[in-house]
């Protein structure tokens, strides 16, 4: 009996110190890879290109950089999202073994699976602008081949206004993104300038940019992942007010056929969708779904 207790005491005990251990903020980051340090063009992000190792090398070192950034200024937890394509890239045993990986695909929250209220801030690594922008390295939203715009309650946004609102959902803020200097600058423009941008390359064009020295990207990185984390109690999270109108603009008014089959999806023009909606996630698993099928 006395063996049995002890036994249950040191075990007490042994929960105590790793609770203890993990006092500080909880961090999630969704990693996406045409804004990665050294992506200039389509091939380099697809995994049947000969290009693609050395970007997925780029990006587990990017997502790297912040994740240090991040535990030195003092975070308990962080959680990795793989955003990109299959959602596949991230070389898993690259990754800082401090943090734990979310691959794979498909996911009900897509860019944003794992999201949660649990979570103190978001960060966002490796972003693009929205379709249409220039000289925006690699510009679009969530779909090239079908997305020519999407806007929500009138504004046209971004997959990082996307994205940001399901963080708000459940009030976790967006305290820094990364990417070319043309996403950097539309994050600010949608997410308010306590937002700590970090640009790796300098937008050129939709298929090149001029690249920072390696080691200062890193650096910025790092310290910019620093600095956000110790001024987070100075972003708010990013809400929008339902209820929430998506529009789907697709790209030809084919690509509309199939997503108006759902009731809950209103065609409105030719090459135009509509969904309404009082939940925000609920709104955009619809949006998700109608992308796909235009796609089919």
């Amino acid at each position: 009996m006395i063996k049995i207790c002890a036994a249950v005491l040191l075990m007490l005990l042994a929960g105590a110190v790793q609770a203890a251990e993990k006092t500080g903020p909880k961090v999630y980051i969704s990693a996406d890879m045409e804004g990665i340090w050294g992506v200039v063009h389509g091939n380099q992000t697809s995994s049947d290109s000969p290009e693609y190792g050395s970007a997925r090398k780029w990006m587990v070192e990017d997502v790297n950089a912040v994740i240090a950034g991040l535990f030195e200024a003092g975070v308990a937890e962080v959680v990795v999202n793989d955003s990109h394509g299959s959602m596949r890239n991230i070389i898993a045993d690259a990754l800082d073994p401090r943090a734990s990986l979310i691959s794979g695909s498909p996911k009900p929250l897509s860019m944003m699976q794992g999201i949660d209220g649990t979570f103190d801030a978001c960060v966002f690594v490796g972003y693009h602008a929205r379709a249409g922008t220039a000289p925006a390295v690699l510009d679009h939203t969530i779909s090239g081949g079908v997305v020519h715009a999407i806007r929500v309650n009138g504004q046209e946004m971004p997959e990082l206004g996307l994205n940001a609102a399901i963080a708000g959902y459940f009030n976790v803020p967006v305290i820094m993104l990364s990417g070319d200097t043309e996403t950097c600058v539309q994050a600010k423009s949608v997410l308010g300038e306590t937002l700590t941008a970090v640009a790796v390359k300098k937008a050129e064009g939709r298929y090149a940019a001029q690249n920072f020295p390696l080691d200062e990207a890193r650096k910025r990185l790092r310290e910019g992942a620093k600095e956000a984390l110790q001024k987070k109690g100075n972003v708010a999270a990013y809400r929008l007010k339902a209820p929430y109108k998506f529009e789907l603009e697709v790209n030809n008014s084919g690509q509309a056929v199939m997503p108006a089959l759902i009731p809950a999806i209103k065609r409105t023009g030719p090459r135009t969708l509509e969904i309404t909606a009082d939940d925000y996630l609920e709104g955009f698993k619809l949006l998700r779904a109608a992308i796909n099928l235009a796609g089919v």
